[in-house]
């Protein structure tokens, strides 16, 4: 059943992060989604039926771990309800963030995905679109920080934005946007490089990509062979088919 939505009166807010923070108890049931002075908002019930509303105040929110303990389809109704609404434009089409702002999901009045935007900034002077470029890359790492939350794009927003470093830098367009933003991801790599242990964990991934290359060699080989045999097996019978047929004649 799909929970009621409500308007709340002027509070404080309330995220899962801040509830999670003081209050380690987990909602059990989503009572009713609806909007507060903070924006989108769950009211849920706990343990021993007390209720309380959590602001959702990002995409990201609708993911917390906090709803863990709640039923499949109520998580659902809730990263639904998180879910920025589309904006009608002039075309007949509709888009909106996904799940980052400059990520742009754009479908047709009827719901078909026309195309995603990857890197969906303005086309602005070196300085302006220098800062779009950090805003953007900021709130990129803030999202990886979380570890949770819809699924973030990622080669997609790289090349996009490797491709935008291309237009122009002798009229407003988005090259310094993705130039600031390509540096703050290059920084962020050099960073894991010298700061994590990285060194086992590739290698690991390496040892098991070269297990799966030798696999599915293996496996070809042997399907090649079976073909072979099949191929060989089908000759035989024909020739002794035809031999058959020859001494018939």
């Amino acid at each position: 059943m799909n929970p009621g939505t409500t308007t709340q009166a002027l509070r404080s807010i309330c995220t899962p992060a801040q509830h999670i923070q003081a209050n380690k108890t987990k909602p059990v049931a989503l009572v009713a989604l609806g909007h507060g002075p903070h924006g989108k908002t769950a009211l849920l019930e706990f343990p021993d039926g007390w209720q309380r509303t959590i602001d959702l105040v990002t995409p990201f929110d609708g993911w917390h771990p906090l709803f863990a303990d709640l039923k499949q389809y109520e998580r659902q109704f809730l990263r639904d309800h998180a879910t920025p609404e589309f904006v009608n434009h002039p075309d007949g089409t509709q888009s909106r963030p996904d799940p980052l702002s400059f990520v742009r999901r754009v479908q047709s009045a009827s719901g078909r995905l026309v195309c995603r935007n990857y890197f969906d900034v303005p086309a602005q002077d070196y300085a302006e679109g220098t800062t779009t470029g950090y805003r953007c890359a900021a709130e990129l790492l803030e999202a990886l920080t979380l570890g949770y939350g819809p699924c973030i794009p990622l080669y997609g927003i790289l090349e996009s934005a490797s491709l935008a470093t291309r237009e122009s830098l002798q009229e407003n367009s988005r090259h310094a946007a993705a130039s600031a933003f390509l540096e703050i991801v290059g920084q962020a790599l050099s960073f894991f490089a010298k700061q994590s242990m990285h060194r086992s964990w590739l290698a690991e991934k390496i040892d098991r990509s070269e297990q799966y290359a030798q696999d599915a060699a293996e496996h070809r080989a042997m399907r090649d062979r079976f073909v072979q045999r099949m191929k060989t097996a089908k000759a035989a019978k024909r020739k002794e088919r035809e031999a058959i047929g020859e001494r018939v004649a």
